[in-house]
């Protein structure tokens, strides 16, 4: 039976995180002081123990230019024990018509296996790519480019309109964006920020080991930026292995960097009206979905998100339909990958103009 945490479950639940993943125990302890939020947190107990749980974290996240309620998955894991047994398929299931009834219309959330929530209808909708060295030579930084320690209410503005240009990034408040940066010092990471006349116009945070150096946010207005900033990580990976993040978009000229993309966050809808509804497409065409775990979300809807009884244009899987809405692929992509059913190739054609593709990126590892 899935039950929903309380605060007397906050050490049980640390446990099972710090047996199941890999993070330091500053960092552990760190993130269930400030993160764990047990409304949002579920589990299956078995002998007395729990032994399978997940956390949720409420936040708003960009879709197409529009901010949508949602959370962050996080946590997902299963006692080595008792594995194989079905315990996450009913959990997670579970825990998404949980949210739904809370009211959050998306979740978004980075697996370490990607293909782990197909079955839940929860897709790829983001790439990334991570520029890399086996060893990296001697670079020298620009001076604009320093470390700070504090203040890091000043990186927000660019952080908010870095979020923007990207659908299925966190749209963050002040408040939880310097919790976040907050988190990454508590595992001792570095920041580096590009200044120019007190301005604050890019930022990294990465972790430096004996022979690594890990760059896991890199953000910047513009390409020159990136260029300034990407050079200041390798300035401190000097020597080491070197490996950041960074948006699909973003070209950066060192001839010593590799950049290799790959799909990395995924996304499920939890309420596939009130996605329609916020995106605001025109009335008169009707899209089928179907949705193995959620059952309101089975219909045929207008591209407000209204129940119609007009036949419909396509059909697609809930799974596809997220890519489709938050721009990852458009309609001519999944006609492609037969991940479409059109009937209506007119109409289709128009649902494709409304729903072309974006910029989408997930910054966020957890």
């Amino acid at each position: 039976m899935v039950e929903i945490a309380t605060q007397k479950q906050k050490q049980a639940f640390l446990n099972m995180w710090q047996n199941c993943f890999d993070d330091s125990e500053a960092f552990s302890k760190w993130l269930f002081e400030k993160r764990f939020l047990p409304d949002y947190c579920t589990y299956i107990q078995k002998d007395g123990n729990i032994v399978c749980c997940m956390q949720s974290y409420p936040l708003h996240i960009w879709v197409r230019g529009n901010v949508v309620k949602g959370v962050m998955l996080c946590g997902v894991c299963t006692d080595k024990h008792y594995r194989k047994q079905g315990l996450m398929t009913e959990l997670f299931s579970h825990t998404m018509r949980f949210l739904r009834e809370k009211g959050f219309v998306i979740a978004v959330h980075t697996p370490a296996v990607l293909n782990s929530y197909y079955a839940f209808g929860h897709f790829p909708v983001n790439k990334c790519q991570y520029i890399q060295s086996e060893n990296v030579c001697a670079v020298s930084k620009d001076t604009n480019v320093i470390e700070i320690n504090a203040h890091f209410e000043r990186l927000y503005h660019c952080y908010e309109q870095f979020s923007q240009k990207y659908s299925g990034c966190i749209s963050r408040t002040m408040a939880d964006f310097v919790l976040k940066m907050e988190d990454y010092k508590a595992d001792d990471a570095k920041v580096i920020v590009y200044e120019q006349y007190d301005v604050i116009k890019g930022y990294s945070v990465f972790y430096c080991t004996s022979d690594m150096v890990q760059a896991v946010e890199t953000v910047a207005e513009n390409q020159q930026i990136y260029q300034k900033i990407v050079e200041g990580v390798c300035y401190y990976a000097k020597e080491r292995k070197l490996s950041i993040k960074l948006p699909e978009d973003v070209v950066i000229d060192m001839p010593f960097l590799k950049s290799n993309v790959v799909e990395k966050g995924v996304a499920g809808i939890l309420d596939i009206q009130k996605l329609m509804s916020v995106l605001g497409q025109k009335k008169g065409y009707a899209i089928a979905i179907q949705d193995n775990v959620i059952e309101q979300n089975n219909g045929v809807f207008d591209l407000d998100g209204s129940v119609t009884t007009m036949p419909p244009d396509i059909k697609l899987n809930v799974a596809n339909a997220v890519q489709l809405l938050l721009g990852y692929c458009d309609l001519y992509d999944l006609e492609q990958n037969h991940a479409v059913e059109i009937y209506n190739k007119q109409n289709a054609k128009k649902i494709a103009d409304f729903y072309t593709k974006q910029q989408c990126y997930i910054v966020d590892e957890y």
